[in-house]
């Protein structure tokens, strides 16, 4: 005997749910995944633009910058020599995120100073790391800025 009945029973309407939140479940990996690369990603293209942004600067100013990496405040300075004047302040702790943890660089010590000529005092290495994966932003003595 066939019966004419419409709609989903309760125990089907259970079943669709049940599917779905196990496929939700194990996709969320993945997307936490997908997050922390892209943050990674826009943190160094954005630390790269400010660091190119610095070494066009001194020409105009006709003084030597210094480039100043604070972890402490998550932020990328660039400041005249005695840091009484601020040219480009970004923070990039709240913008991408990011931790103290995650961000060393090279020299950590010793003022990264670019000259009016367009030469810096050395090379710089900034390196984010978030969830294992890791971006590296590397600034030749020239000026050449390498997001690897």
């Amino acid at each position: 005997m066939l019966s004419n009945r419409r709609g989903f029973t309760i125990v089907e309407m259970f079943v669709v749910l049940v599917i779905g939140l196990i496929v939700g479940s194990l996709s969320m990996g993945q997307f936490s995944a997908y997050l922390a690369r892209e943050r990674v990603a826009r943190a160094t293209e954005g630390i790269a633009n400010d660091i190119r942004a610095a070494f066009a600067i001194p020409g105009r100013i006709r003084r030597p910058v210094r480039i100043r990496i604070d972890t402490a405040a998550m932020m990328l300075l660039v400041t005249d020599r005695s840091q009484s004047t601020t040219y480009r302040k970004t923070a990039f702790g709240s913008r991408y995120n990011l931790l103290g943890k995650n961000v060393t660089y090279y020299p950590s010590t010793a003022p990264y100073e670019i000259y009016p000529y367009g030469l810096a005092s050395d090379t710089m290495l900034v390196t984010l790391t978030s969830n294992g994966l890791s971006k590296s932003i590397r600034v030749s003595k020239g000026g050449m800025v390498q997001v690897k």
